[in-house]
């Protein structure tokens, strides 16, 4: 009789164990988990990936002390990499193309998904940090850091709209016709502000301000929240996007480093406590915690 293996999520991360940058795949359940792939990516003080991103069973990794994009594709088991612009940031993608926000080159690089090699590159604003796609507009959204702006390129036809923001922009989400931007305002103490940008108009309809410096910020699709972790409080903000209102501060402690979520739980990786911090959607408490034997950093559920 076959034995069917339940898991709550499966997952990719980053991590560090014994000086080597390693590439985890894994199954979560309870306070356990299963690993089903190490790749070891190298020493780790001569790597810096900055996020991940998974496409059809591929895991992307941005290494922006080496300008290169990592591919590790899950049928063949095989690492390959290609050259981007100085200092890739954040990625997104189409059916066709990977487009990579170069913080240092102030462009987007354009990688074809089927040969995994650089086709080209779009100009940017100054010190392009994000980018993310729009199939319904069939354009890119670049969070330009040092103008303050999210620049919008129509991929048809190479139009540009440039949207202001209160603050310098990071990480960007859409949700229908509207831009959700987390920012940074720097006046003696750093606070952190998401913008809600309206796309048609350009206008900003409503700011939410966080005392402290936001390390990662995710939107969930599925029910319209938004996740901030912020590593000065130590804490997960819950935003209810619809009311555009905090709804939930979840202490976490230690040193949070990225978030992820699936369909029941969010995800938070804590470097200091080297731990997986599961929280409950439902009432936001959290369930449990996952003791790791590497130092987590990324992490993505992947489906």
């Amino acid at each position: 009789m076959e034995v069917i293996a339940v898991y709550d999520e499966k997952i990719v991360t980053t991590g560090i164990s014994r000086g080597r940058l390693l590439m985890l795949i894994m199954e979560l359940c309870e306070d356990n988990y299963a690993l089903k792939k190490v790749v070891n990516l190298g020493l780790s003080d001569s790597l810096a990936i900055h996020s991940i991103a998974f496409f059809e069973n591929s895991v992307y990794m941005a290494d922006s002390f080496n300008n290169k994009i990592y591919k590790y594709d899950g049928k063949s088991n095989e690492l390959s990499e290609t050259n981007v612009g100085r200092d890739p940031r954040h990625m997104c993608l189409d059916n066709e193309n990977i487009y990579v926000a170069n913080f240092e080159s102030d462009n987007i690089s354009i990688i074809d998904l089927n040969s995994f090699a650089l086709t080209g590159s779009i100009p940017a604003g100054i010190k392009a940090h994000d980018v993310v796609y729009s199939q319904k507009n069939n354009s890119l959204y670049t969070s330009c850091y040092e103008e303050n702006e999210v620049v919008e390129y129509a991929i048809d036809n190479g139009l540009r709209r440039s949207f202001k923001t209160d603050g310098k922009p990071m990480h960007l989400f859409l949700l229908n016709d509207t831009i959700i931007a987390m920012t940074y305002h720097v006046n003696g103490n750093i606070h952190t502000k998401i913008n809600f940008i309206n796309l048609k108009d350009g206008n900003i309809e409503d700011i939410i301000i966080i005392e402290g410096l936001a390390s990662d910020f995710l939107l969930d699709y599925e029910n319209n929240m938004l996740y901030i972790l912020n590593i000065v409080d130590k804490s997960l903000y819950i935003v209810n996007e619809s009311l555009r209102e905090i709804v939930k501060k979840v202490y976490l402690g230690g040193y949070t480093e990225s978030v992820s979520c699936g369909g029941n739980n969010i995800y938070v990786t804590n470097s200091k406590k080297q731990q997986i911090t599961v929280i409950e959607k439902k009432g936001y408490n959290i369930a449990r915690s996952i003791d790791l034997q590497f130092v987590p950093d990324l992490i993505k559920v992947i489906r």
